[in-house]
């Protein structure tokens, strides 16, 4: 199959993350990062890739014991180990908020396991192939500058840049915090601080005003810290209303345009049409409505004057206004 060996998505909260994962999934990548692991989503290797992600980890003594151990169940556990350890260590290099989403023992633990002096200094490529990581965020001022030296140097991996209209945002993540989705809000501890707090609020006009006025709301900031990645040339931008398709209340001509774009960013020749029919799944564990414009039908006058007081300008940089 034809594409990068490695690809990266930046997906803003409740901003059809979903959708990139299908479209991803399509295209032949397993996923690494924020989508929930399901059996048709978590890379599976073979000993030689499960070695090779050892070596990366281990020490040269480490890991020729584990190499001995080659064949027995204790080596899938052993191997399974170092490849969380590896996906943890990215994701503190990435500048993930690793500790308040999942707990400092995600970290503890990596550190336990990690036994190779070099890692710090190896690069993305030299992760797995075959893979796509997606996030939430990835904040200049927390990413390890050696990853953004990586990609400005190899122009790898390949960055798409997924975002939506951030009214529907607000609307969509209140509707996923309340538990409106097919499977709750996830398994972030930091929701359950916000999940809290809206069931205490009796009105969307008063949910939507607190997600206004708090800046720890999740996804409240979002936007102004992916403004580089709007902005720099060699991302792609994908917006949420184009890709979602009629289905979601979008064009199919914006969807195909769309999809064509991300397959060509990632070298990908499959058909656009072929590829676009795939990616719209209700049955995704955190889908809810998945149409846009909604936010028209909770927004008061004033959630919307609040709105183009604190964000206005955001709606005109993202093409909203």
């Amino acid at each position: 199959m034809n594409r990068v060996p490695r690809a990266m998505v930046i997906s803003l909260q409740k901003s059809g993350t979903h959708l990139m994962q299908e479209l991803m999934l399509e295209l032949g990548y397993k996923m690494v990062g924020v989508p929930r692991p399901g059996p048709n989503t978590v890379p599976r290797f073979d000993e030689e890739q499960r070695l090779a992600i050892s070596a990366l980890v281990l020490s040269k003594t480490d890991y020729e014991k584990l190499e001995q151990l080659r064949g027995t169940a204790l080596f899938e556990e052993r191997t399974a180990d170092t490849w969380s350890a590896l996906v943890w260590h990215w994701q503190r290099r990435l500048g993930q908020h690793v500790v308040n989403r999942y707990g400092q023992t995600r970290l503890d633990r990596a550190d336990e396991i990690i036994t190779n002096p070099h890692l710090p200094y190896s690069w993305f490529a030299d992760t797995p192939a075959d893979l796509c990581w997606i996030f939430h965020e990835l904040d200049l001022e927390r990413v390890d500058g050696s990853f953004l030296s990586e990609w400005v140097e190899t122009d790898s991996p390949p960055l798409v840049y997924n975002y939506r209209d951030p009214r529907d945002t607000i609307v969509s993540m209140i509707n996923f915090l309340e538990g409106r989705t097919r499977e709750g809000y996830g398994n972030f501890y930091e929701a359950d601080i916000c999940s809290a707090i809206l069931a205490s609020k009796p009105t969307w006009e008063e949910k939507i005003d607190y997600a206004l006025s708090d800046p720890s709301f999740l996804a409240r900031n979002q936007f102004t810290r992916g403004m580089w990645l709007l902005n720099h040339p060699k991302v792609c931008k994908v917006r949420y209303e184009d890709l979602v398709g009629p289905r979601g209340g979008g064009t199919r001509e914006k969807q195909i345009e769309t999809v064509g774009r991300v397959l060509a960013h990632y070298g990908s020749d499959r058909d656009p049409e072929a590829v676009a029919d795939k990616i719209y799944n209700p049955n995704s564990w955190s889908f809810h409505q998945g149409r846009s414009g909604g936010w028209r039908e909770r927004f008061t006058e004033r959630n919307l004057a609040k709105f183009n007081e604190v964000f206005g300008d955001l709606l005109e940089q993202y093409g909203y206004e």
